[in-house]
């Protein structure tokens, strides 16, 4: 479902709690940083995602303090739109895929999925892409960090985002299981710039517990 014209009214956001706000703008984030990471990735898809990635690092926590600020509001809703912008020739990665079966299995929100996951798998992905992976986290203002993981894991949990799976009622029991479903999730894993095998997809799980 492709839209043929979108409306993007910033003020539609102004109520939403701080909690949502977090979730979707780091689902937003990782359209874009997973289209910019991507093996398919190109240089006018590129423009859209570096620039959303900017986008959602100045704005976001500014959005959870105040909801009502409107110039957070509308760089938000720029963010999200260039994720979109991302998602047609090029889509998301691994991220999305080791995310799904969060929501499939043990109805996580899909937002707050893809926020627990985000920080690993750009980690995993770093060694195949480290000059992205670095201008990634200059835009998220974490310029010359140096623990990928420990860096985006700590701006995803100031954003007040619980980083845990156990606190979000995933069983340690089933991880081997969602392994498996994640890696068969083809049409996103093959976009990664890294091969990932289920083996690595349930250690992240693990790490992620």
């Amino acid at each position: 479902m492709v839209a043929d014209l979108a409306l993007v009214d910033p003020d539609l956001a102004l109520s939403v709690p701080a909690a949502v706000t977090a979730a979707t703008g780091v689902d937003a984030l990782a359209h874009c940083v997973e289209a910019f990471t991507s093996r398919k990735a190109h240089p006018l898809v590129d423009l859209h995602a570096l620039e959303g990635i900017r986008l959602a690092g100045r704005f976001l926590a500014r959005a959870m303090a105040d909801g009502g600020d409107r110039e957070a509001r509308a760089g938000l809703a720029l963010a999200s739109l260039y994720g979109g912008f991302c998602l047609g020739p090029v889509n998301t990665a691994a991220g999305h895929a080791v995310a799904y079966p969060l929501g499939t299995r043990h109805h996580v929100a899909h937002g707050l999925a893809c926020a627990v996951i985000f920080p690993h798998t750009l980690a995993f992905n770093a060694p195949a892409v480290p000059e992205k992976t670095a201008l990634v986290l200059e835009a998220l203002g974490l310029r010359g960090a140096t623990d990928v993981l420990a860096a985006t894991h700590g701006w995803c949990a100031a954003l007040g985002i619980g980083m845990r799976l156990s606190d979000l009622g995933v069983p340690e029991d089933d991880l081997p299981r969602m392994a498996t479903e994640a890696h068969a999730i083809r049409r996103l894993l093959d976009n990664n710039p890294r091969e990932m095998s289920r083996e690595q997809i349930l250690a992240i799980y693990r790490a992620a517990l």
